[in-house]
């Protein structure tokens, strides 16, 4: 007779949990892993590493582990962007800086980004003629609006001519250190 009460009390009990647990919805959970490196080749730890979505998003901020990687959890679907940085090296230069398409909820997309040591360019136009401004690296018409890069320490030669007088250019050499803002004014 125990065995029947038993079975009474057990059978109700397995249908109900079997029933509450196949209405629980499955929480997915979004992930996006991403790869530092140097350039060469060598896994950067300890790196600031921003996510965001856009300009205005403050975003998440993790660290990159002992591998050079950082994780991020419980993502929504959409494209992201990031920033890492190590002291003066950032990932400006070389690799991914977001996922190429928008993330899928409950999968785990991969990213990487090669930092290196680089400083800021700015070149700003003060006359009212636009000038032709290059490099071995870009080439731009400056205006009004001021030019910004971003590139590797090193020197470099950079040639301005105005627009109305081709041919007519100077050169000036310029250092980028690392971590520092360069500032070019146009005509020199």
């Amino acid at each position: 007779m125990k065995k029947i009460k038993l079975l009474f009390i057990v059978f109700p009990a397995i249908c109900f949990l079997f029933i509450k647990c196949s209405k629980t919805e499955q929480i997915t959970n979004t992930k996006l892993l991403i790869t530092l490196k140097d350039t060469a080749g060598n896994y950067i730890s300890n790196a600031t590493v921003r996510l965001f979505k856009n300009m205005t998003d403050s975003g998440i901020t993790q660290l990159s582990d002992s591998n050079g990687i950082v994780l991020f959890s419980n993502l929504d679907a959409g494209v992201y962007y990031w920033y890492a940085e190590k002291g003066c090296k950032t990932n400006r230069r070389y690799g991914q800086i977001t996922t190429p398409t928008p993330l899928i909820l409950g999968t785990v997309s991969y990213g990487y980004s090669t930092l290196t040591e680089t400083g800021t360019l700015m070149i700003s136009n003060i006359s009212t003629e636009p000038y032709l401004v290059s490099d071995s690296l870009f080439s731009v018409t400056l205006n009004d609006t001021p030019y910004i890069s971003y590139p590797e320490v090193g020197s470099y030669i950079i040639h301005s001519e105005k627009i109305s007088t081709p041919g007519m250019g100077k050169d000036t050499v310029i250092q980028i250190a690392c971590g520092d803002t360069t500032i070019l004014t146009l005509p020199y």
